[in-house]
């Protein structure tokens, strides 16, 4: 069993990649370990609540197997943390697993963790990730040796689940590489319904107006 220090936003972290992604983590044995700036934690979708075990400027990534990050809007807030940036770091250093969700690489990319190797992220992050020198992916979920990334909200529980994988592989040094790019994301508007039929949440605005984005900047690829 891996004991994770999974990193959410005081406001405003993304319901699906908390939740879904703690209950993957927790069905194959791990710990997870909540942290943030604050003692407790709202969500973005449905300003649900969570307990922090831990704060930021109290966390120590020795005592952990890994780090990961939840996206939603109000990750922008760990993008210039000296701390989380630094915790990033740490866990490379360390030879531990680190992931992130969404616009969670973007964290990683600042930190400079991401140089040389293949990540995704949440449309509106990829071009944080191209500056970090990353090998910038539009498949939806992406393992790299120790770091694993995914681009939103969609594959929540695949995320959770590759992540889970990786703390229960030997500590080799060599996690491989993988990249899933089934048709997730963006969702087509016909497919809206049937999706949130399974229990998905309506999408928020903010992620409307980056899936618009996201549509702008294939268009722009493909000319």
């Amino acid at each position: 069993m891996a004991e994770i220090l999974m990193v959410i936003a005081p406001e405003g972290f993304r319901d699906e990649e908390y939740f879904e992604v703690k209950e993957e983590l927790e069905k194959k044995g791990h710990k997870v370990i909540v942290g943030s700036l604050k003692d407790t934690a709202v969500s973005s979708e449905e300003a649900k609540e969570v307990v922090v075990d831990v704060l930021i400027e109290e966390a120590d990534m020795g005592d952990y197997d890994g780090l990961v990050f939840a996206g939603g809007p109000g990750t922008q807030v760990y993008f210039e943390n000296e701390k989380v940036l630094e915790m990033c770091y740490q866990t490379i250093e360390q030879g531990k697993i680190l992931g992130a969700i969404c616009a969670g690489p973007g964290i990683l990319a600042r930190a400079g963790v991401l140089e040389g190797k293949r990540a995704t992220a949440f449309p509106t992050e990829k071009v944080h990730l191209d500056a970090g020198g990353a090998i910038t992916s539009d498949s939806h979920v992406v393992i790299d040796g120790q770091i694993i990334t995914a681009d939103g909200p969609k594959v929540a529980r695949e995320f959770g689940v590759k992540l889970g994988e990786l703390l229960n592989l030997d500590d080799d040094g060599d996690y491989g590489e993988e990249e899933n790019d089934d048709g997730y994301y963006p969702i087509a508007k016909e497919e809206v319904k049937e999706v949130n039929d399974e229990g998905f949440p309506e999408n928020k605005p903010y992620y409307e107006e980056q899936e618009k984005n996201y549509e702008k900047r294939v268009d722009e690829d493909s000319e």
